[in-house]
């Protein structure tokens, strides 16, 4: 019976996804070429948005009710 090599840190988990992706591209199986170099990118902070998250109509509506504001002038 065959043990299960289990990635233990960040190298050996970016190396596993390399061989996937090299694996992958070799065989031309698009998808999981491209998920491991998503994840990849990912790892090397790619994709990230500096931009404030956007707040809902909703989200901003229950934060007014918590502060007690209506939003209205008497």
């Amino acid at each position: 019976m065959s043990r299960r090599r289990v990635p233990t840190d960040e190298a050996r988990v970016v190396r596993d996804l390399e061989t996937i992706r090299d694996g992958a591209m070799e065989d031309r199986t698009w998808a999981p070429a491209l998920r491991a170099v998503e994840l990849l990118g990912k790892n090397i902070g790619m994709w990230k948005s500096d931009a404030q998250p956007r707040t809902s109509l909703a989200d901003m509506i229950n934060e007014a009710a918590k502060a007690g504001d209506d939003g209205l002038q008497p």
